[in-house]
């Protein structure tokens, strides 16, 4: 005899709520709906109304959970004059629903409006995290240099196995991120795999503090930090510090960083700096450069740079205004272009590609180095290519 099918509803494993304010959140807390999605691994959950009684919701949550997401916005209709906090409330004093109860939850994103003061939450929040946390995104504010220090150092001391980090930090006080030694409270985790930080200035670092972070997070895949307000990179750096990034750095995939431009390394003809990087940046797929500002003239000589890095042949160079054909940081694309040409080139005859970087044209150019003639290939690689000539 044929089993019968479950509803459907309760094979669901990723909800979305939308509540309304018509919506009766005291019926979802009865024994009859609290297994309504015993199943669902993933809610993602934006709050716009009757926050205070909304942490009757999660009675649908069940031991499976693996990612929540919470979106908490203020509305006109709340009664409530501290939503957020009563939100919070409940969260942590109803027994089934306690975070630190959630053996299963690896992904955790709690983020609010600026205005609903995140500070007023994060004290109860942060020492009652579920200890298995893989992922953690959250809003943190604090008063001074202090404060700041003890709140990283709650959380990564209560999340032993957290790998990816996710942080808008705020300032309520004097004292803000500035250098290297305000990132110095993440590097007690060396297995960190990303860190994300929206911050309110930026972050200049040297070879030394570049080679300093590498060696406290070995691990690191992603490194986005970037400003609260425009979202461009909020980490800075030399162009001559790339190299001892790609050392520091072999794992990283994405990367958010501005470029200053004291001077552009050379690359060597024989090949040098490529071997001393050994896989260089072999992994990385996404430079955000922002607002960097290249002048054109400089374009063949970055692209030449940059492909002694040996980055993924796949890699996008992201900026400001990219979709823009009149954009001032336009010249990114063309280093794009060129790079993957260049590296392409070298994967194909064995040699370091050079380029001219005086011609105008499709003429022949004699290759300095014992290598093959080249005409034209920037032509048929693209158009914002075509001024500029290579040479093996």
């Amino acid at each position: 005899m044929p089993q019968p099918q479950r509803p459907y509803w309760r094979q669901i494993q990723t909800w979305r709520p939308v509540p309304s304010p018509a919506t009766d959140a005291s019926r979802l807390g009865t024994p009859r709906t609290r297994n309504l999605l015993p199943n669902v691994q993933t809610i993602s959950w934006t709050i716009t109304v009757n926050i205070a009684r909304l942490p009757q919701f999660l009675r649908l949550i069940s031991p499976p959970l693996k990612t929540l997401n919470v979106d908490i916005h203020d509305s006109a209709s709340e009664e409530s004059p501290d939503p957020v906090r009563q939100f919070f409330d409940g969260l942590t004093a109803i027994p089934e629903l306690e975070l630190r109860r959630q053996q299963n939850l690896k992904v955790l994103g709690i983020s609010s409006d600026p205005y609903l003061e995140p500070h007023t939450v994060q004290g109860m929040l942060f020492p009652n995290l579920p200890i298995g946390l893989w992922e953690f995104s959250a809003d943190v504010e604090f008063h001074n240099k202090s404060h700041y220090v003890a709140l990283i150092q709650t959380i990564l001391q209560r999340l032993p196995d957290l790998r990816v980090i996710k942080f808008v930090l705020s300032s309520l006080g004097s004292w803000d991120l500035s250098d290297f030694e305000s990132l110095s409270p993440f590097l007690q985790n060396p297995d960190l795999e990303e860190l994300t930080l929206y911050i309110s200035g930026v972050i200049h670092l040297d070879t030394r503090e570049i080679h300093a972070l590498g060696k406290a997070l070995p691990r690191m895949a992603r490194l986005n930090l970037c400003l609260h307000y425009n979202c461009r990179p909020a980490l800075s750096i030399q162009a001559s510090s790339l190299t001892g990034l790609a050392k520091a750095f072999p794992n990283l995939q994405a990367l958010t960083i501005h470029i200053s431009f004291d001077d552009i390394p050379l690359a060597s003809p024989s090949g040098e700096s490529v071997d001393l990087l050994g896989a260089g940046l072999s992994k990385l797929m996404v430079l955000n450069v922002g607002r960097s500002s290249l002048l054109q003239q400089d374009v063949a000589r970055m692209a030449e740079f940059l492909a002694t890095l040996r980055l993924h042949p796949l890699f996008e160079i992201a900026y400001d205004g990219k979709r823009k054909s009149k954009d001032p940081v336009q010249p990114w694309h063309d280093v794009e272009v060129m790079v993957k040409l260049i590296q392409q080139r070298n994967l194909e005859v064995g040699n370091p590609t050079r380029l001219d970087l005086t011609s105008n044209g499709p003429q022949e150019i004699q290759p300095p180095f014992g290598g093959r003639k080249c005409i034209g290939l920037w032509g048929k690689a693209s158009e914002a290519a075509k001024d500029y000539q290579v040479t093996m």
